[in-house]
């Protein structure tokens, strides 16, 4: 089917406005009217809107001629066996139905009743004007498309050649078409298509010197099966062969820089964002820069925060290896699911699996480092199976008997005491071994106080940068009370702070204000009681504001109801709110 049968329907370009007349209609008066309204013919339409037949101001003049009267009724000359068109059908059924019966006119008819009238003129006028939109359509199409369009007729005379096709090979439209492609393009394959009559799909081709293409080329055949055309896309491979090229020349280079990152470069500089001049933290980074290049298991140990993970990737990336770091923390994965996250399924291996089986975490660090966050969570079966693991490196898909080779280096953390564990019988001391060939044990942040400062800069930068705030000014008395509290929450919760000083900055200024509250009353607790342990002023002091504070919060800053637990005068309490400068707001 064309696609003009698509678009152009007949009630797109057939005549709304038509004459009618009765049945009953003198001949005369039709005549007339037809004449003044400068229409050629009318349609007869009976009491129930329906057809009953046709007349033309050419059966006027034959009657006139032949001397027949023309006071005579209409339906009685009328062309009565009329054919119709539906306004659903095609445009081109009308033009193909009037030039097969050879009528100037066909009347549209739907569900029995007159709906507008095809003649000659209007499909001529409308027809090909709606012709000549969609063929002002396909050139836009066409001049739009990425891929190079050419079409050939039989004889291999180039007929369109688009835009892409200019700017790939540098010819133009008026240099082209109604040439033989041959002239141009002496092995293009459009004309292996014209002479063979077959198909060519996504051919790697060059139809120039140093023009490389995929090209795509299809025959076209008449409603008589007879080959007229065939029609070529080419798309521009020429960058993407030579950066092949390039690449292929390069590999000896990668695979040389690959071997010194190894041995040399990653010893140097991959622990280089460890910030640390306390001697536990540097003792951890020297132990991990020597295991490092070996395929040594590791286990970090550590609270929660401290790093382990930081450790980790460092240790990776300091060791050469080619593989993927994967971490996988083991408190966050279901038990029924340990199996087949870390050692994959094939397909139909349980109810819900993917149809075509997942790769595991093991597979996926293959030559590379598996980071087992958590490792005091993991359950005491999949222990046994980590620990076969270990042993002979060879893994096994849920739901598979093939065995499958791995080169995966383990690096386990806990913030538990896994000997306790093991004492309890929740953890394997075999897989303690063997996880444990070197124990890395990170501090907290409270026994790093002299890290404090440096950290909090590095944060503040990184942070600064993310968020697009900057940060001009940092009170010096910020890092005094940083570095002064006990940071249980380590440096994950120093991190937090950081950036919630950042993004609640004032003009790039960070002071004492930008602390969080219950950062400033411990670390204020801390140094009161320290300067003051025996002054009983100071003490009755401290005493006093907790107590006001902590009635407020009860009473969610409600000073009448404040006042009237603490058993004193509102003004009075007014007073000790200003002098301990408690903030009403934040209580």
């Amino acid at each position: 089917m064309e696609i003009s049968e698509l678009i152009y329907k007949v009630k797109d370009i057939m005549l709304k406005d038509f004459l009618k007349a009765k049945p009953d209609d003198n001949i005369k008066d039709i005549t007339n009217k037809m004449i003044r309204s400068s229409r050629k013919e009318v349609l007869i339409e009976g009491k129930d809107n329906k057809l009953k037949g046709i007349f033309t101001l050419k059966d006027a003049f034959r009657m006139k001629r032949k001397g027949i009267p023309l006071n005579m009724r209409v339906i009685d000359a009328a062309s009565k066996n009329v054919i119709t068109i539906s306004p659903n059908d095609s445009a081109k059924k009308a033009r193909d139905v009037m030039l097969k019966h050879g009528i100037g006119r066909l009347p549209v008819i739907e569900n029995g009743c007159i709906k507008g009238i095809i003649t000659n003129d209007n499909l001529r006028d409308r027809f090909y004007l709606k012709m000549d939109e969609l063929f002002n359509l396909q050139d836009n199409v066409f001049n739009n498309l990425h891929e190079a369009v050419c079409v050939c007729d039989q004889n291999g005379i180039v007929n369109y050649w688009n835009k892409s096709s200019e700017r790939l090979y540098g010819i133009g439209m008026d240099k082209i078409v109604h040439s033989n492609i041959r002239d141009f393009f002496p092995n293009a394959l459009i004309l292996k298509v014209l002479k063979t009559g077959k198909q060519i799909d996504n051919a790697c081709h060059e139809p120039v010197n140093g023009k490389r293409v995929i090209l795509s080329a299809v025959p076209i055949y008449n409603s008589q099966g007879k080959l007229i055309a065939a029609v070529s896309t080419d798309r521009d491979i020429t960058d993407v062969v030579n950066l092949t090229n390039k690449l292929e020349n390069e590999k000896k280079k990668v695979e040389f820089l690959e071997r010194a990152y190894k041995s040399e470069i990653s010893l140097k500089y991959n622990f280089s964002s460890i910030v640390g001049k306390n001697k536990k933290i540097i003792d951890a980074i020297t132990i991990a820069q020597k295991v490092a290049p070996t395929s040594t298991s590791i286990l970090i140990t550590g609270k929660s925060g401290t790093g382990k993970e930081v450790f980790a990737k460092a240790i990776h990336e300091a060791s050469g290896r080619t593989g993927n770091f994967v971490a996988i923390n083991c408190s966050a994965i279901p038990e029924n699911l340990f199996e087949s996250e870390l050692f994959g399924y094939v397909e139909g291996a349980f109810t819900g699996a993917i149809k075509e089986g997942k790769i595991g975490k093991f597979e996926f660090a293959d030559n590379g480092t598996l980071f087992l966050d958590e490792i005091g969570d993991m359950p005491l079966e999949m222990q046994v199976k980590i620990l076969r693991v270990l042993q002979d490196g060879i893994i096994y898909r849920l739901g598979s008997e093939k065995a499958i080779k791995t080169n995966t280096r383990i690096i386990a953390a806990t913030n538990k005491d896994l000997k306790k564990l093991i004492s309890e019988g929740k953890f394997r001391e075999d897989l303690f071994y063997r996880l444990a060939v070197v124990q890395i044990q990170l501090p907290p942040l409270k026994d790093r106080k002299e890290d404090i400062k440096d950290l909090t800069k590095l944060f503040l930068d990184e942070v600064s940068k993310a968020e697009g705030i900057k940060i001009a000014k940092v009170d010096k008395k910020v890092y005094k009370i940083l570095t002064n509290y006990k940071w249980e929450g380590n440096i994950r919760e120093l991190k937090n702070v950081v950036q919630r000083m950042v993004v609640l900055s004032n003009d790039g200024q960070i002071n004492i204000d930008s602390i969080p509250e219950y950062i400033l009353n411990d670390v204020y607790d801390q140094e009161e009681i320290c300067d003051d342990e025996f002054n009983l002023e100071k003490m009755v002091e401290r005493l006093e504001k907790k107590t006001i504070l902590q009635v407020m919060r009860m009473v969610n800053g409600n000073k009448r109801q404040a006042a009237k637990l603490l058993n004193i005068k509102r003004s009075t309490l007014y007073y000790k709110l200003d002098k301990y400068n408690i903030d009403t707001k934040i209580v």
